[in-house]
């Protein structure tokens, strides 16, 4: 048993065995905060149906699959305790992962995304249904729908939502990681072409900045271009199969432009996201052995590229989804993460949030002032999936915090609130306030946090 990190609240809840009232865990509440969010309760606008006008939203056929996990860290970066819950149509519960020290969530066999095994076949955009798939048969799953190889007889099964833009978390890392390796520096130029017309000249840090905080695609593409033009996607996949994080991949870019972002090609899960922004955060000594047995430890950044790294999470702009920061008290908008959003987005004479042409229309001046953490973070999302993760550090005067948190889901802005069951247009597409994630994202994010909080509260 000594192989696992967060195995002991788990252990006990799995076998029935409490002799005694139990006590707050961080893996017990994450189990019974993702419980309490009742995603299987969210309305879907449906499939194949991302054109105007929407149909009216119906209860989810199936209980959505949600990855989420949490690692608590203490002031100096050190590993407190951690968790990892997955939620499916297996799963309607909840189920809790045993996480091994150095093998991760290594009890659960990760299966590629496929849309038309979660929508039970293939559907026109009017939402005609024109072919039909099972979830686990027809056709059957085989090896060739595994993310890692190796884990035929894992207890768990679970298909790893698509992560959305939350990759561009892992394109970051590895720009860094070349910066770090003295193969480029921030200020290399790179001409991004794709034919023999147009060419685009930037700094690297000119194309890493949009990317990160506005979560810009033109950017993306051009990095992964630049990867690809490198030989650099190979090392990349590489260097976090090494480092034990194997289920974050990008494969299957378009080297002639760095398109091609797909569904089943390129994947993340939460704990291995939740380990790399620990990497990412920093911490002292050994953090866990990685595939060959060699240490991993934050010393993979240097100090300079750790910084540049936070410094981009902490601006994100699209404070929507775990956290709400940018339209506190805006109508059926929850609470999420009490988190401080970048005075750069920051009307400064309404106080408004105004972010890649999105205007959320709160003024949000009194509550960023009383704003409890920073949120260094990124999102993902599009019509089927919805993602967040990040680094949570409590400001100066607030109570304890410090830990990081990442969640998945197929739960994009095709997805709802009951609120906006009879919509004929998507909340996400609204002039103001847009609501791009079901609110049921960011009072799981408000959970956690309160959870958190209590953990780390001093004993009277």
């Amino acid at each position: 048993m000594k192989h696992y990190l967060c195995y002991f609240a788990a252990t006990l809840m799995i076998i029935g065995v409490m002799a005694e009232p139990a006590k707050l865990t961080l893996e017990s509440a994450l189990l019974s905060a993702v419980r309490d969010a009742q995603f299987g309760r969210v309305l879907d606008f449906g499939p194949g149906n991302e054109q105007h006008p929407v149909r009216p939203a119906a209860p989810v056929a199936h209980t959505p699959n949600v990855d989420v996990a949490v690692i608590q860290l203490d002031a100096d970066g050190r590993m407190v305790a951690c968790a990892d819950v997955l939620l499916s149509r297996d799963y309607p519960e909840g189920q809790l992962v045993l996480l091994g020290k150095n093998t991760g969530a290594s009890l659960v066999r990760f299966r590629r995304w496929d849309i038309e095994r979660w929508d039970g076949g293939s559907f026109s955009a009017d939402g005609k249904q024109l072919s039909h798939k099972g979830w686990t048969n027809n056709p059957p799953l085989t090896a060739a729908d595994d993310i890692v190889p190796g884990r035929a007889s894992a207890p768990y099964q679970f298909m790893a939502p698509y992560p959305a833009s939350l990759f561009k978390l892992m394109v970051a890392f590895h720009v860094m990681r070349m910066v770090d390796a003295g193969k480029i520096n921030l200020d290399t130029e790179y001409t991004y072409r794709t034919d023999l017309t147009n060419a685009e000249p930037r700094r690297l840090r000119n194309w890493l900045e949009p990317m990160i905080t506005v979560s810009d695609n033109h950017s993306t593409y051009a990095l992964l271009k630049f990867f690809h033009d490198r030989d650099e996607i190979e090392p990349l996949n590489k260097e976090f199969r090494d480092l034990g994080l194997g289920t974050l991949q990008i494969n299957h870019t378009r080297p002639a432009d760095g398109y091609g972002w797909q569904p089943g090609q390129i994947h993340m899960t939460a704990f291995d996201t939740a380990r790399l922004l620990w990497i990412i955060d920093g911490g002292p000594g050994e953090l866990w052995r990685g595939a060959n047995g060699q240490p991993v430890t934050a010393k993979l950044l240097s100090d300079s590229s750790r910084e540049f790294l936070k410094k981009l999470l902490g601006d994100q702009g699209f404070n929507e989804a775990l956290t709400t920061a940018n339209f506190p008290g805006a109508p059926n908008v929850q609470p999420g993460i009490p988190s401080r959003v970048a005075s750069r987005w920051i009307n400064p004479f309404n106080g408004f949030v105004n972010v890649d042409n999105l205007n959320y229309g709160v003024d949000i001046r009194a509550t960023n002032a009383h704003a409890e953490v920073s949120f260094a973070h990124k999102t993902g999302l599009t019509f089927n999936y919805g993602s967040d993760a990040g680094i949570v550090t409590s400001l100066p005067g607030q109570p304890f915090r410090h830990y990081i948190v990442a969640f998945f889901g197929n739960l994009g802005y095709r997805y709802t609130d009951e609120v906006f069951a009879a919509r004929t247009n998507y909340p996400a597409f609204d002039d103001v306030s847009p609501i791009s994630y079901t609110q049921r994202i960011p009072s799981l994010g408000k959970a956690i946090d309160d959870v958190i909080k209590k953990l780390t509260a001093p004993v009277p």
